[in-house]
Parts: C-alpha cells; sequence; structure tokens
C-alpha cells in the first residue's frame, strides 16, 4: 500500500533510434546500478571494465541484501535526480513498480533491436515475466523456474534404493507428487552415528530443507509454487481478490507442514540462501528452490556437494502427479525512469552487453553459470552435459505460468509470511485459521478500490513486443 502512495511518473522518453554504441559514444557517462549479489550480478560485476571500453560509460554496481531493495528502488525512482540509473529487479515487483511509473517502458526499444538482442531466442515467459500491463519495464538478466534439486548419488546407491523400496512399496526416485517427496523426506532423515550410504554419519542429515522464514516473505516465496503446483490461483478472477485461501492453498501449507520434521532444527530462520546452502553442502537429500541457486551445485568454488557427490534435477512435484504449469521467474534489470536520456540511452547498451546471448554463453562455458534464458544455451548438448539441469529449464517453461504481480505484492508477501510462519510454528491451530487471516488482511485493503481496478491489476495482458 506504501508503495501506492508515489505520484505516477509515466515518464515515456524515446532513448536514441540507433543500434549499439561505439567506444567513445558514453565517455564521461557514469552509471550507477542499485541490486543485489545475485548470480546475474556478481558473474558481470568484475567485467564491467569491459563495458567501459566497448562504449566510454562507467558502471558502478552497489549490491545490497535483498529485504528493503524494493523501497530503495522507489525512493530513487521518486528523486529528480537519482544516484542511481540501473535496478535489479525482481519479477513480482512489476506490478507496485509499473503502477508507479517507476522503471522506464522498454518496449519501443526491444523491438528496434530485437534482432541485435536475438529476441526470439529468449524463452517468451522469461519476458513475460517483467511486463506490466502489456509493457515490458525490465529485461531478463537470470531467468529462473522452481524445481527440486536432489543427491542424485544417494538416490542410486544400491542399499539406499532397497530399503526405500521395502519401506514404501514403490522405487526410490524423485518425486513426482508431494507425498512421495514426503516419503522421501522421512526415508533420508537420520540422526548422528546412523548409516548413509554405507558410511556413518558424524552429524544429522536431514531429508529436505524448506525456507520457513517470514523475513521478506521466505517462506511466500516457497509456499506460491507449492500451491500452483495443486492447480492453485492467487486472485479471485471475478472480484480480483484475494483466493489464497482455497484447496490447493491449503494442501499446500499442509505440504509444508509435514515437511517440518525433516527440515534442519532452524527451520523457522531459513531463508532462500541458507535454505540452498544445505543442498550445497551436500547435508539434505532433497530441495526444492529456484534455479538461480542452482548453478552453484556443480560448481565446487560455490558448493561442497559436487566433491561429495552429485546433484540431480527434476521438475517440481505436483498435487497428483499430473503436470501443472511450473512457476518461473525473473530477476532482471530495468531503468530508472528518472534518468536523464543520456543515462537511458547507456544504461539500455549496459542491458543489452550485460544480458545478451555471447555473455549468457560466455558465463555457461567458463563455468560460472547464470541461470539462463536463451534457448540456444539451454538446448546446447554440450552444455546441458555441463550443467544437466538445463534440460529440466528448457523442458519445465514450456508449459510455465509467471509468479505474482501485484502492486499490493509486497503486502501479500508480508502478511502471508507472518500467518504461515506461525501455523510452521504451531501458534495457529490449523493452515485454514491462517490463510483465512492472510486473506482477509488482504482483502481488507484490496476492497477500498473499485473492482474494475482490482481486475485490471491481475490481468496479464500480453506484452507487446510480442505483437
Amino acid at each position: 500500500m506504501k508503495h501506492l502512495k508515489m505520484a505516477l511518473m509515466g515518464s515515456a522518453v524515446a532513448i536514441g533510434t540507433t543500434g549499439s554504441a561505439t567506444a567513445g559514444d558514453f565517455d564521461g557517462v557514469e552509471l550507477k546500478m542499485l541490486a543485489i549479489g545475485d548470480t546475474s550480478v556478481t558473474r558481470l560485476a568484475p567485467i564491467v571494465g569491459e563495458f567501459e571500453e566497448l562504449t566510454g560509460a562507467k558502471v558502478q554496481i552497489d549490491m545490497f541484501p535483498y529485504p528493503g531493495l524494493i523501497d530503495k528502488i522507489v525512493i530513487e525512482a521518486s528523486a529528480d535526480n537519482p544516484s542511481y540509473q540501473l535496478m535489479w529487479v525482481d519479477s513480482p515487483w512489476v506490478g507496485v513498480l509499473g503502477e508507479s511509473g517507476a522503471l522506464e517502458d522498454l518496449t519501443e526499444l526491444v523491438k528496434r533491436d530485437a534482432e541485435e538482442i536475438h529476441l526470439d531466442d529468449i524463452i517468451p515467459i522469461q519476458l513475460q515475466e517483467n511486463t506490466w500491463q502489456g509493457r515490458l519495464l525490465a529485461f531478463p538478466a537470470s531467468g529462473m523456474i522452481w524445481h527440486q534439486n536432489y543427491r542424485k548419488d544417494l538416490y542410486e546407491h544400491p542399499e539406499e534404493q532397497a530399503a526405500f523400496e521395502a519401506k514404501y512399496g514403490y522405487p526410490l526416485t524423485p518425486a513426482q507428487t508431494w507425498d512421495q517427496y514426503i516419503d522421501i523426506a522421512e526415508f533420508f532423515t537420520r540422526d548422528a552415528g546412523e548409516a548413509l550410504a554405507g558410511e556413518v554419519l558424524d552429524k544429522p542429515f536431514y531429508g529436505n530443507a524448506q525456507a520457513y522464514s517470514r523475513v521478506a516473505g521466505a517462506i511466500t516465496h516457497d509456499f506460491f509454487p507449492i500451491m500452483r503446483s495443486f492447480g492453485g490461483q492467487y486472485w479471485d478472477a471475478e472480484t480480483g481478490l484475494c483466493a489464497m485461501d482455497g484447496e490447493a492453498a491449503l494442501a499446500a501449507a499442509n505440504v509444508m507442514k509435514e515437511l517440518v520434521a525433516f527440515n534442519p532444527p532452524d527451520y523457522l530462520g531459513l531463508m532462500w540462501d541458507i535454505r540452498t546452502g544445505y543442498m550445497e553442502r551436500g547435508e539434505t537429500a532433497q530441495s526444492s528452490y529456484w534455479s538461480v541457486r542452482t548453478v552453484r551445485l556443480t560448481n565446487p568454488d560455490e558448493a561442497v556437494l559436487p566433491t561429495i557427490g552429485e546433484a540431480g534435477y527434476a521438475a517440481s512435484p505436483t498435487g497428483d502427479g499430473n503436470p501443472q504449469p511450473t512457476m518461473t521467474g525473473a530477476l532482471s534489470f530495468a531503468i530508472n525512469s528518472k534518468a536523464t536520456d543520456t543515462e537511458k540511452e547507456a544504461a539500455w547498451e549496459f542491458i543489452k552487453w550485460g544480458t545478451s546471448q555471447d555473455m549468457m554463453r560466455r558465463f555457461a562455458e567458463e563455468g560460472s553459470g547464470v541461470s539462463q534464458f536463451h534457448k540456444s544455451i539451454l538446448s546446447d548438448p554440450e552444455l546441458q552435459e555441463k550443467y544437466p539441469y538445463y534440460q529440466v529449464l528448457l523442458d519445465t517453461q514450456e508449459n510455465a505460468q509467471r509468479r505474482i504481480f501485484h502492486p499490493f505484492y509486497a503486502d501479500v508477501e508480508e502478511v502471508f509470511g507472518v500467518e504461515l510462519n506461525k501455523f510452521m510454528a504451531g501458534e495457529t491451530e490449523s493452515a485454514q485459521e491462517a490463510l483465512t487471516n492472510a486473506c482477509t488482511k488482504i482483502n481488507t485493503r484490496l476492497k477500498v478500490f473499485p473492482e474494475d481496478l482490482r481486475l485490471r491489476w491481475i490481468n496479464d495482458a500480453q506484452a507487446e513486443i510480442f505483437d
């Protein structure tokens, strides 16, 4: 709600009429990017000097924690002389940032430079992720899906396979349903002193690692994909009000509650990077999360797992094992609408350079990796062998649904984070109570707005770049 108080700015300044910049075009231009330590940023930051050599423009990337970053962006976009011209944007933010006019519309630039940026090679849902009311407000720098990562070496160990089938009556393979996922989590949860794959454990081993922290809605980020995998939706299509308390949402909340017993004891404080750390250190059998961190599981400089075992990758489980649209997401670069015309021109050149097909392939071939969004890279046989999860990313995005996008996203993230966390901690008696409380709080805020406005907010208008 607080973000909606920002006045509409809507500065649709045209950015040039030519193609890529050449050496010296932007001599003296200095750009600053407001970002976090996402792989799309950490891979690019050390080589920004190359962009200066190409164009003359200097780029400084400042990385901040994820919590509170959207507030910093809103403040920057409301300043007459902003300090930051480039923004790192998580795709659920495009609703509030689009409604407030904080970001430059990139539609005409993308149409103009479609051939240069290989527009037809970018997975369409990754572009749609960055739209608000059909306008493209950010450009994908790291495309991602929600999927499951698992210990392939343990799943294929003969003793573990035999023991699992004897106990549960079916083979040990990546879960297709959440019931199977819970079985696997239970099976692999071991205490120190017990055996795992023929070795005696010197510390506990966990069947699963999920995010349950209420900070910045970390638990909400996990809850939504699970709800989606049961066929759930965020909003009522007839009223534009909260629909996240129906059967699918209840099923998702109860799955997360059942998994508590097989998570690390600090589960209530697990945020994204802490949760993924358990898989990266080889301390959990499975963990479902966004593929933006999956790139680390093949890199021994960032994860222990490649040195002690092997990761496997599979699509997210669903309620009944039948396909449901995968939850997708995009971590993207955007331009501050309050930047000067020259800064906008230089910023667009930086975005094209930093997200280009050539740059993404370079990262992949060098081994540092970024969660990819180019079809040609994801389908490359040599790169698929190097990064087995590429095939999962490619296959699942053919039938994908974008993440939540709404001007009240920050409210939803916070409210559901608190209510779900309380349920997992046992402070709320039932999933129904927790979800009803959350939806009631959200609807109280939404009902002050006309129904036609609420319906516009949930309408996923096709990106104009596809026209």
